[in-house]
């Protein structure tokens, strides 16, 4: 398959504005768009609830009796923000050096609130809530209220989460490389949605990415987590599992920003400047499985109108797919464009934009009519 940076690209493709909607699309869509939701969501659960079972880039670690968990201070900000301020944020114990000791909770118990937190893909707001009542402020911990959102976090190098020391905004635009339109993807679930939230407001990073010179603060274990790529980089032998921070080549800005909104919160769309052909072999390179079913959904969205009937304006990007699928290798789409092609032969071999289509491909559509039609006799 084609890598990034490799001599083999991905062709470049600009959309037009989409074809005609009929009934057929209305129909396929929202399934298609559902059924890659809930898929994306589950894998986010799963690589989050796996991240806290191998207990990769752990900070922090709670004590219950004799046992001990083993926890990521980022995953606690971003989904149960007054949780990690009632046990870690009001105690001097912010290089975890020693366990956190949590009262009125049994083992048990502690470790399925944990898998809740890291895996559920539901607002967990309410469950936060009821836990801090029940285990946390009737133990005779202060009641006192303190807005330890997300929202109020940046970076700082001693990780000063204190009760009276809550960071704040951090604007500077040096650093807001996240292109307008992308904050209207739709992250694939409230797991997902809290994530994004930790990223944008740049809450206690670890680790810096730099791309076309420009920074992206990140954390490691979210990246370890979600991309095979970065897991081997940041914890391997390789050289950059011990600086805070790496460069990246073979990528642009906004390649890195859709790279970024996938793997902390499962984004379902790209924006409108990215090259969904350059994403697709991006996301080979980086080990993203996820974002590949994305980006074939959104070329079969886009680009093939869900290979319904024909429609003029489609014709040239359906065959602008079929280019992209075989230069990434995605046998499955370029399958499906290759039978709908055939099937639809007259309206494709007079169109001009056929003859662009590389000589290899031209036959291999030749091969397959010509086997449809002996087939058929």
């Amino acid at each position: 398959m084609a890598r990034c940076g490799e001599d083999s690209v991905a062709p470049v493709v600009l959309l037009e504005s989409p074809g005609v909607c009929n009934k057929g699309l209305q129909r396929k869509g929202p399934s298609e768009r559902r059924r890659l939701k809930a898929m994306v969501s589950e894998q986010l659960s799963q690589d989050l609830l796996r991240l806290l079972r191998e207990e990769v880039h752990t900070d922090v670690t709670f004590s219950i009796g004799c046992t001990l968990f083993k926890a990521h201070k980022a995953v606690l900000l971003a989904r149960v923000p007054d949780f990690y301020f009632h046990t870690v944020g009001h105690t001097n114990n912010l290089t975890n050096h020693e366990p956190v000791a949590v009262e009125n909770f049994e083992a048990s118990e502690f470790r399925i609130f944990l898998q809740i937190v890291y895996s559920s893909n539901r607002n967990i707001k309410n469950y936060e809530e009821e836990i801090l009542r029940k285990k946390i402020v009737e133990s005779g911990v202060s009641q006192k209220k303190c807005d330890f959102s997300v929202g109020k976090c940046k970076r700082s190098s001693d990780h000063s989460f204190l009760k009276h020391e809550i960071p704040e905004d951090n604007n500077n635009k040096e650093y807001n490389l996240i292109s307008s339109d992308i904050y209207d993807l739709e992250p694939a679930s409230e797991l997902g949605e809290d994530l994004l939230k930790l990223y944008e407001k740049q809450c206690c990073p670890d680790i810096d990415i730099y791309v076309d010179g420009k920074s992206f603060k990140a954390h490691r274990a979210i990246l370890s987590a979600r991309s095979s790529y970065f897991a081997a980089m940041l914890s391997g032998c390789w050289a950059e599992s011990s600086q805070e921070y790496i460069t990246l080549q073979g990528i642009s800005r906004v390649e890195m920003n859709v790279l970024i909104h996938f793997i902390y919160g499962g984004t379902l769309d790209f924006p409108d400047k990215a090259n969904v052909g350059q994403i697709l072999s991006m996301a080979d390179m980086y080990g993203l499985e996820g974002l590949k079913e994305v980006a074939v959904y959104i070329l079969r969205r886009d680009y093939c109108n869900f290979f319904q009937k024909p429609v003029p304006r489609r014709l040239a990007s359906i065959l602008e797919c079929l280019i992209i699928a075989h230069s990434v290798g995605v046998e499955s789409l370029f399958a499906d464009c290759m039978k709908w092609i055939v099937k639809h032969f007259a309206r494709f071999w007079s169109e001009r934009s056929f003859a662009n289509v590389p000589p290899e491909i031209q036959k291999s559509c030749l091969n397959m009519l010509i086997q449809s039609l002996v087939s058929i006799t």
